[in-house]
């Protein structure tokens, strides 16, 4: 579960600026991120297609007791 930033605590992005607010990720920097990210995908997607066939097969109790 990905909690909204504004409810956390503020962490300077740098030692000589600790007031600065938050600031967007650069481009780099979100192609560096989704270069990471990409070889997750194939396994997420794979995961998710077993979940809705496991659900679609046994219905509510397929899910793990803490996911139901």
């Amino acid at each position: 579960m990905i909690k909204d930033e504004s409810e956390q605590a503020h962490k300077p992005q740098f030692a000589s600026a600790p007031g600065q607010a938050r600031k967007t990720a650069t481009v780099e920097d979100s192609l560096a991120a989704a270069a990471e990210l990409k070889p997750m995908v194939g396994s997420v997607r794979r995961l998710a297609r077993e979940r809705r066939a496991a659900l679609a097969k046994r219905g509510k109790m397929a899910l793990p007791p803490e996911e139901r």
